[in-house]
């Protein structure tokens, strides 16, 4: 047993069948965690929740014409984690830099949004980071915290370089948020510049960003999403953009050197399931995608 196993225990299968872990390109693990929340808590019941839902969707995707039954994906379980933050983030490190250094393609699924910062420091430098979220979460500190759930971006902009990361929907941050942005070169495209601008163009601007690194990341907060579309969110926020924007951009973001791949932020306990339907959905189109465009890195 590898030492990251020994921070995981099983779960039922995403898609409710996990592929073999030596045949499988992708793998899927559940992150139950969300300690920093400061809103509405509850997204430490995603993962479950993203699994059954995933279980009872059809598997084929329209939109890259594929069957994702014939597409092996294996299910780790669930990272097992505890209340000290700095140990369950370095759990999650430590599951990331094994199953990269076995060539594989993670995915993560939370938990609320800190997690992502685990996963970034099990990977390169030559990195670029798109981030769908509503909020910026670039603030430098928070409620006296310098690693949660609103300043976890900061420390991963610190980490690979502000200009490798490009945050997408945005529409909810702070004016010291903004400046630094506009300071320090992280990219942010708004609801309203999709909307200006079409996602057609959007969707050439993120590949064009990612086409200038040697890796790539795509982490999906699903309360990028209105409120509409995903109710069951710790931190919803209006004026988002819809479902069919946002299967669009990432299918377009699912270029062929991506190292990984996350969705966090489902509270399942504060809607009727549709906000984990609408994350499952967003992984199957992600896995399809890179499934017709080539594995490679």
């Amino acid at each position: 047993m590898s030492k990251a196993q020994l921070y995981l225990s099983p779960r039922p299968a995403f898609t409710g069948i996990s592929g073999i872990f030596e045949n499988s390109h992708f793998v899927f693990f559940g992150v139950p965690y969300d300690r920093s929340s400061t809103y509405k808590a509850g997204s430490r019941f995603g993962p479950g929740a993203i699994r059954d839902v995933s279980a009872n969707l059809e598997l084929y995707s329209v939109r890259s014409d594929v069957d994702l039954e014939k597409v092996p994906v294996h299910d780790m379980g669930d990272i097992d984690t505890v209340e000290d933050m700095n140990v369950t983030l370095t759990r999650i490190t430590s599951v990331w830099s094994e199953l990269v250094a076995a060539g594989k393609i993670p995915i993560m699924a939370g938990g609320e949004h800190t997690i992502t910062k685990a996963a970034i420091d099990a990977l390169p430098t030559d990195l670029g980071l798109v981030s769908f979220d509503a909020h910026l979460d670039l603030r430098d500190e928070f409620l006296g915290e310098k690693l949660m759930h609103a300043t976890f971006m900061r420390r991963i902009a610190e980490r690979i370089g502000p200009a490798h990361v490009m945050e997408v929907g945005i529409r909810a941050f702070s004016k010291p948020e903004l400046d630094y942005c506009k300071r320090s070169g992280v990219e942010m495209i708004t609801p309203q510049e999709i909307r200006r601008n079409s996602v057609e163009k959007t969707a050439q601007r993120i590949r064009a960003f990612l086409s200038r690194f040697g890796h790539s990341y795509v982490t999906v907060d699903i309360d990028v999403l209105d409120p509409a579309f995903a109710p069951g969110v710790g931190n919803p926020e209006p004026d988002g953009i819809s479902t069919d924007e946002l299967l669009t951009l990432v299918q377009a973001s699912m270029v062929k050197h991506i190292i990984g791949l996350d969705a966090v932020e489902v509270s399942p306990g504060l809607d009727s399931g549709q906000t984990a339907a609408a994350c499952a959905k967003v992984i199957f189109e992600e896995i399809a995608a890179l499934s017709v465009r080539g594995l490679q890195r």
